[in-house]
């Protein structure tokens, strides 16, 4: 299960709604698995209407914060701005980080937050539970 702050919540959204219709993309930092931030960052993919590629500065800088801050990289969120709300094929192929949890905002109406963690060794995401804590 990964918990997801109400505050980080409206951040994601927020994100995905100003970038709509490229992707929006970012890093998610926190402890065990409670998301207390989210880092924004620029999408330079070629193709920003249909897959996300985080600028290497900006996942860089947002490393270099959450250590900073003590906290862990718990995974990363982009949008899905057409409304799936489950990953796509590429999202698929270029998923890296073993059991890290990747975040997808989908602008259905309304906006839809899931969340897969990639299983490296089986070569597929697994849906986890979101729940969304009311606390800031």
């Amino acid at each position: 299960m990964l918990v997801l702050t109400r505050r980080v919540v409206d951040k994601l959204v927020d994100h995905a709604l100003r970038e709509a219709p490229k992707e929006a993309c970012g890093v998610l930092g926190g402890t065990g698995n409670r998301v207390t931030d989210a880092w924004p960052c620029r999408n330079v993919s070629s193709f920003p209407e249909t897959c996300y590629e985080i600028a290497p500065e900006d996942l860089l800088r947002a490393l270099d914060d959450i250590e900073a801050k003590g906290l862990e990289v718990l995974g990363f969120y982009h949008s899905h701005p057409m409304g799936l709300s489950r990953p796509s094929g590429i999202d698929e192929k270029r998923a890296t980080w073993p059991g890290h949890s990747y975040v997808i905002v989908s602008l259905s109406k309304p906006p839809e937050i899931t969340s897969w963690r990639w299983m490296e060794g089986e070569g597929r995401f697994v849906e986890e539970e979101v729940k969304w804590e009311e606390r800031i």
